[in-house]
């Protein structure tokens, strides 16, 4: 049996408050926002005009709000973002990133966890089982009871180890501002029945007139660890470094799979399909699905 353990994530937490908070939302985000249940938690993303990824969030509805988790380097620009949208309508954004600390659950489910005092409970997402969001006060009383439940703290590294076997993209390096929600693979971040938001007519057309030229896919490194950005190429072009097929763009050792990546390869490289490392054509890199299995 998996022993469970533990992870503070740093992030961001932003509340979204006021009457018009739903529909000012359904315009920002890809998700979407409309019945939701108090509790209910959702992916979301947000795109520029153009169709490219603004920001990943996890969206969740509270009884007189609807909160947006996000990455710790999300908080200032989609803060400012909000902000300048929210005041043609009747929210206002609070952030909430100083007062609440997130933590994620290894192995243990959400349905296997007492009630903690003033703690929200979210399910999991990919290698995380559930997390915990609770007001920075109440930290060191629920580590506390997760230490007495037998979970370990989870070091960041080993995170990592779990993010890329899971094959779940980290905002600001398996995914950024020049990405196309589509090529990062986020199909359950975009509903396909809601009205407009910005970004929506790109993502219309990807899907409507053909694919995206990249994909995000997992990595094998048989001949060894492939770095973090290195650049990929077939191996048979013939002349190397002038056409990219890949990149790499998370590199872990698993103790599980041994040496795997995150990254992008052509749509017409398949699962399978074997590129090489352009620096060092003698470490190679297998396309995988994702997750890894």
């Amino acid at each position: 049996m998996e022993r469970i353990g533990h992870r503070v994530r740093t992030s961001a937490i932003l509340d979204v408050l006021g009457q018009d908070r739903e529909a000012f939302l359904q315009g920002q985000l890809t998700q979407d926002v409309g019945g939701m249940k108090p509790g209910e938690t959702r992916p979301a993303a947000g795109l520029t005009p153009r169709g490219k990824l603004l920001f990943l969030a996890r969206l969740q509805a509270l009884e007189d709000r609807l909160r947006l988790y996000l990455p710790a380097l999300s908080r200032e620009p989609v803060l400012a973002h909000l902000t300048k949208y929210a005041v043609f309508q009747k929210v206002s954004i609070a952030d909430r990133s100083a007062e609440l600390v997130r933590i994620a659950l290894y192995g243990l489910p959400a349905r296997d966890l007492p009630s903690l005092p003033e703690t929200l409970v979210l399910p999991g997402e990919a290698e995380i089982s559930a997390e915990l969001v609770l007001p920075v006060a109440q930290r060191a009383l629920v580590e506390r009871w997760l230490s007495e439940a037998g979970s370990i703290p989870v070091s960041h590294d080993d995170g990592e180890i779990r993010r890329v076997e899971a094959g779940r993209p980290r905002y600001g390096q398996d995914a950024d501002a020049s990405r196309l929600i589509d090529e990062v693979g986020l199909d359950a971040a975009v509903s396909t029945t809601k009205g407009c938001y910005v970004g929506q007519e790109i993502v219309a057309r990807v899907r409507t007139y053909g694919q995206v030229q990249r994909r995000l896919v997992g990595f094998r490194f048989p001949d060894g660890a492939i770095p973090q950005g290195a650049v990929l190429r077939r191996p048979e072009e013939s002349e190397p470094g002038k056409t990219e097929a890949g990149r790499v763009t998370s590199s872990v050792s698993s103790p599980r799979w041994g040496a795997i990546g995150l990254g992008y390869a052509f749509h017409d490289v398949p699962v399978g399909g074997l590129l090489v490392f352009t620096e060092d054509p003698a470490r190679s890199a297998l396309v995988a699905a994702l997750p890894f299995a």
